[in-house]
C-alpha cells in the first residue's frame, strides 16, 4: 500500500465521519481542519438577560410567604382588591393621584397580605390587622436616604444600625404596633421593608437580606431629571382665594417641602414626580370659608385616562365641564366640592371644603386660576 493511497482513505474516512456527526447533529470541531484562508466560525456569546427592578424581583409570593411564616398560596396582593369591596370616598382621586406620583416617581411598591389568623392586633373597631409584608425600593436615592434616616421623630424610637446592605437601621415596634421595619441603602437604592405581625428581629433580618441580595442582582436604574416644582403661592394668591371663595387672611402650606412629617421614602418619590400637594385655611378663626387643596400631578395623562374622575370610587358625583383644558369634571358631596382638569398631560385637582357645603362656582373658578398659574410657571 502506498502512502497516497493510505492518506487518501484517510481523507475519505475523516469526510465520512464527519458527515455522520454532522447528520446526527454533533461537530467535529477542532477536529477537522479549517481550509487555508477561511474566516473562523463565531463564537455563540452568552448574553445576560435583563434583570428589572420591580416586585417580581424583590418581593415574590414565596419570600412573602417566608417573611410572614405562611403558605405561599394563602397570601393575597392588597392593591387588587377590588373597588367594589371599599367604601365610596371623597378622597378616592386623590388618592389615584398620589398612588400614581410615587410610581412615576421611580418607586417600586410592593406587598403581601393575608386573612385574618387570630395573630394581628386588634384594631379600634374590633377587628384584627392582616400580616402583611411590604418591600418598597427607590433608586438613585443615597442623598435622600442619608438626609432622612435614621429618622428618630417616625414613632421607631428604637432604630439601630445592623450590618445589612450598605448603611441599614431596624426596629420593631413595642407590641401595640406589632411589625418590624428596616430601612437599608444598597448602593444607591434606598429599600425600606416591613413585616407585621412582629416578627423576631433574628428572622426579620434573614428575610431583610433576602430582599437586599435580590436589588443587588438588579440592573442599574438610569437616573431621571428631576421635574420642576412650584411653590404652591405661584398656584394661588391670597387675593384669588378671597374673591372665588371668600376665604379672608388664608395662608398655605406645601404637604410636599421635606420636613417633620415628609421624611421617608414616599414623599421622596411623590417629590421626584413633580406632585405638588398645596392646602390654603384662614388665619381668621371666625371665618366660615373651610379650606381650599389644590393637587397637580405631570405627566399623568395616560393615568387620567385610565381612571378619570367620574370613574372613581368617590362619594362626589362628577359631571363632566366644558371650557376648562381638555377635559373637565366637577361635582360636590356633603361639604365639599371638586374640579379636576387634565391638560396636556398635567392634572389638576382643586377641592374647597366649607359648612355646609362647597362653593361649585368658587372651586371652578379657582381651578382655572390655578391652571392658568401652574401652565405660565412649570
Amino acid at each position: 500500500m502506498t502512502r497516497t493511497s493510505a492518506l487518501a482513505r484517510s481523507a475519505t474516512l475523516t469526510w465520512a465521519l464527519a458527515s455522520v456527526l454532522v447528520l446526527s447533529g454533533c461537530s467535529l470541531g477542532s477536529a477537522v481542519p479549517s481550509s487555508p484562508g477561511a474566516s473562523p466560525a463565531p463564537s455563540a456569546t452568552a448574553t445576560a438577560a435583563p434583570v428589572a427592578l420591580d416586585c417580581g424581583l424583590v418581593l415574590p409570593v414565596e419570600r412573602a410567604a417566608a417573611g410572614l411564616g405562611l403558605p405561599a398560596n394563602s397570601l393575597f396582593d392588597p392593591s387588587a382588591q377590588a373597588a367594589a369591596e371599599q367604601q365610596p370616598n371623597g378622597g378616592a382621586t386623590q388618592i389615584i393621584m398620589q398612588d400614581a406620583a410615587v410610581a412615576l416617581g421611580g418607586l417600586v411598591d410592593c406587598s403581601w397580605s393575608a386573612p385574618d389568623n387570630g395573630t394581628g392586633r386588634l384594631t379600634d373597631d374590633g377587628s384584627r390587622m392582616l400580616p402583611r409584608v411590604s418591600v418598597r425600593v427607590l433608586p438613585n436615592a443615597a442623598a435622600e436616604f442619608t438626609a432622612s434616616e435614621p429618622d428618630t421623630d417616625d414613632g421607631l424610637r428604637g432604630l439601630h444600625p445592623v450590618d445589612l446592605g450598605d448603611t441599614a437601621y431596624v426596629a420593631c415596634h413595642p407590641p401595640e404596633h406589632d411589625s418590624c421595619r428596616a430601612e437599608i441603602l444598597v448602593g444607591t437604592t434606598w429599600v425600606n421593608a416591613s413585616v407585621s405581625p412582629q416578627p423576631t428581629e433574628e428572622s426579620f433580618m434573614a428575610f431583610a437580606r433576602t430582599v437586599v441580595a435580590a436589588v443587588q442582582a438588579a440592573d442599574a436604574v438610569p437616573a431621571a431629571t428631576p421635574l420642576k416644582r412650584l411653590g404652591c403661592d405661584a398656584l394661588l394668591a391670597p387675593a384669588d382665594l378671597a374673591d372665588a371663595v371668600g376665604m379672608a387672611e388664608s395662608q398655605s402650606t406645601d404637604s410636599e417641602v421635606p420636613g417633620t412629617y415628609t421624611s421617608g421614602i414616599q414623599p421622596v418619590a411623590e417629590s421626584r414626580s413633580g406632585l405638588l400637594h398645596c392646602g390654603w385655611s384662614s388665619t381668621d378663626a371666625g371665618a366660615l370659608s373651610g379650606g381650599v387643596l389644590v393637587t397637580v400631578l405631570p405627566g399623568a395623562a395616560s393615568v387620567w385616562r385610565a381612571s378619570p374622575p367620574n370613574r372613581a370610587n368617590s362619594s362626589i358625583r362628577f359631571d363632566a365641564l366644558t371650557g376648562l383644558g381638555d377635559e373637565a369634571y366637577a361635582g360636590c358631596g356633603g361639604d365639599t366640592c371638586e374640579v379636576d382638569v387634565l391638560s396636556g398631560d398635567a392634572w389638576v385637582l382643586v377641592k374647597q371644603y366649607a359648612q355646609p357645603t362647597g362653593s361649585l362656582d368658587g372651586t371652578k373658578t379657582l381651578a382655572a386660576t390655578a391652571l392658568a398659574n401652574y401652565l405660565a410657571n412649570r
